[in-house]
């Protein structure tokens, strides 16, 4: 097996597990935090939640900074690669590193 097959397997692969931790992150955010109490749902009778689950909650940002820290080690190979080898950017990527940063920054701080 040749370098480039080899990155490119290594790419596929931490783009499967950090897309793999986004969804079960999303599984898991159901009962992490509270529903938003805005007025269209009040207004339209809809049940709000606002009871959660803390664990839940710390167990989802730790999920989603896993998932940033993947992507992040996966941006740094496709960055390598594509200054060393005919394999071009991979756009899921930098685009899962900026979901789950801006997801992990969100836990942190609004939540």
């Amino acid at each position: 097996m040749n370098r480039a097959k080899f990155f490119q397997l290594l790419l596929s692969t931490l783009s499967i597990v950090g897309w793999s931790l986004a969804i079960y992150a999303l599984l898991i955010f159901d009962k992490a935090r509270p529903d938003t109490a805005i007025g269209y749902f009040q207004s339209q009778g809809a049940a709000v939640r606002f009871e959660w689950d803390p664990s839940q909650t710390v167990l989802l940002e730790h999920i989603i900074w896993v998932c940033a820290g993947v992507s992040f080690i996966n941006l740094a190979f496709n960055f390598y690669i594509s200054r060393h080898s005919r394999i071009g950017w991979w756009v899921n990527i930098p685009l899962l590193f900026l979901c789950s940063l801006a997801a992990g920054l969100y836990i942190r701080f609004v939540v």
